[in-house]
């Protein structure tokens, strides 16, 4: 698939690009937001047969469990088997032709930076993505940048992305004064509502039930049923760079339940240092 550039992506410290070959870099990851986290990241070095995702498509499957409820493999939600980035990637951390990838577990919260390591095997792209919590479907995301195989460190920062699979409510999933709102906090790939109320805005939880989405039941706008797990794709449009959410000063009602002074951001919203060992 055609390779995206990210907009507001700088690079510092670039040498000359050699050719390809297998190294292990070690990847930073900082969030730049005031009260946002990020769910584990998805990282995926790969050929240009493989793509995580292409602002300006609609958002796949696998994006949209990762994009509404932070769900990259079937460990986190065996509800997701067959649908998720593993399936669609095949196993972590093996060579599978056309990518490797691996899940780096553990929230980032605001203002922190985690570190850790990854091996490339010879693929030629990198590409990494992460929910924020508490939203809808966003998500934080870089889109198939050449690896730099010359020794040195290099920075890029990343934007935000709204997934397009779920319409931005805003509302928390134990919400039952709005019509259509309410249930129980299952989560899954199309399940409204966001983790809302308070600070800090979500528990420090892995569980898809701590992402605080919901059981979605009900129809679409063309009266088509929609059942647990299931959702219409593009009900917000192709993945595009998030507006930002709304928010309101009340957590118990309003048309938001996030906190516009705490969860609101702006772009960008997360930076990523690679640095490339010298051989």
């Amino acid at each position: 698939m055609a390779v995206t550039k990210i907009a507001g992506l700088t690079a510092l410290a670039l040498g000359t690009l050699s050719s390809v070959h297998a190294v292990e870099l070690e990847i930073s990851i900082t969030n730049l937001t005031q009260g946002n986290y990020f769910t584990p990241r998805l990282v995926v070095a790969h050929t240009d047969a493989a793509d995580v995702f292409e602002v300006g498509t609609p958002a796949s499957t696998a994006l949209a469990w990762l994009a509404e409820a932070g769900v990259i493999d079937d460990a986190q939600e065996p509800a997701s088997a067959g649908q998720n980035f593993e399936a669609v990637l095949g196993p972590a951390d093996t060579d599978n032709g056309s990518n490797t990838w691996h899940r780096f577990g553990g929230l980032v919260a605001p203002a922190t930076t985690l570190t850790y390591t990854f091996d490339t095997m010879d693929k030629p792209l990198l590409s990494l993505a992460s929910m924020l919590i508490p939203t809808n479907d966003a998500f934080v995301g870089l889109d198939s940048i050449e690896i730099p195989t010359e020794p040195g460190t290099y920075s890029y920062y990343l934007n935000a992305y709204d997934a397009g699979t779920e319409l931005n409510d805003e509302l928390n999933s134990t919400r039952t004064d709005i019509t259509g709102v309410g249930g129980t906090a299952l989560g899954g790939y199309g399940a409204p509502g966001v983790a809302g109320a308070g600070a800090p805005p979500i528990a420090p939880s892995m569980s898809v039930g701590g992402l605080g989405v919901a059981v979605q039941v009900g129809q679409d706008a063309d009266g088509n049923a929609i059942g647990a797990n299931e959702v219409v794709d593009g009900t917000d449009g192709p993945v595009h760079i998030h507006r930002n959410t709304l928010g309101d000063t009340s957590a118990t009602d309003g048309a938001s339940d996030l906190n516009s002074t705490v969860h609101r951001w702006l772009n960008p919203v997360a930076k990523v240092t690679i640095v490339v060992p010298a051989a």
